[in-house]
């Protein structure tokens, strides 16, 4: 595994000396904050209605906690995940600096493990500077603790799957525009997709639950599911084993 680390470290370092990272973070953060205050400010309407309406119920502030890890997570992921993978494998390529790593002593799936895990470090950094939201819900709001603890889960295994994407897709290119905008069209269609699977007939309630988001929304609800756990990291498994056999087709040409 000291190969793994060292690409690890290799790649967080590459991260955090470039622009790449802080973009990354601040669009995440900025495009959160606008949802967070949206849905706060949504909420306020309702319990003002609720104050003149005695029979309106109002639900507590882990219904934000929900909707911020079942669904506005999405929107951030989809956008800022491209820019995090575009590089990893493109940017190699482009600057002959794969062959080195395709002659050096350790597996393709050692390189494309180590770049994954680098740019999921900065995904967990991302998702922890955003924890001020949950954690101010939390206080103010005395939101129930367990869909943030599961929504954080979530988040990062739902993360973790379009990073995979996203490398699979920079695999594919030596240029990083071309990776950043085939990592979107991917992410985006695997969400549509998603999204429309409820609507086959006969089996469409079956297929949903074999979607990204229907999985990232059990885990929102505040109930660590082991059946959406095992469906993001086998996906993610399997992503990342295509990527590394898209490598390793490279070695050839």
């Amino acid at each position: 595994m000291r190969f793994v680390w060292a690409l690890f470290k290799r790649e967080v370092k590459s991260y955090f000396v470039s622009p790449i990272a802080y973009t990354a973070i601040a669009g995440f953060l900025a495009i959160q904050g606008v949802l967070f205050m949206a849905a706060l400010s949504q909420y306020q309407r309702l319990v003002i209605r609720a104050a003149t309406n005695p029979l309106l119920q109002v639900p507590g502030a882990e219904a934000i906690v929900r909707s911020m890890f079942g669904s506005d997570v999405i929107w951030a992921l989809l956008l800022i995940v491209p820019l995090l993978t575009m590089r990893l494998l493109a940017e190699e390529r482009k600057q002959h600096t794969a062959e080195l790593l395709l002659t050096a002593p350790m597996t393709t799936r050692q390189l494309v493990l180590g770049k994954f895990l680098g740019s999921t470090f900065v995904l967990l950094v991302m998702l922890l500077l955003a924890g001020w939201m949950p954690m101010l819900l939390r206080a103010w709001g005395d939101a129930d603790p367990a869909p943030i603890i599961t929504g954080y889960l979530g988040a990062l295994l739902y993360g973790m799957l379009l990073l995979s994407i996203g490398l699979l897709a920079s695999s594919l290119t030596d240029s990083t525009f071309l990776a950043a905008f085939l990592a979107l069209v991917f992410v985006v269609v695997l969400n549509v997709a998603g999204n429309m699977a409820s609507q086959v007939p006969v089996i469409g309630q079956n297929l949903q639950q074999l979607t990204p988001t229907a999985n990232l929304g059990r885990l929102a609800q505040g109930v660590i599911d082991s059946q959406a756990v095992i469906y993001f990291l086998s996906t993610t498994a399997f992503v990342l084993d295509l990527t590394a056999r898209v490598v390793d087709s490279q070695r050839w040409r």
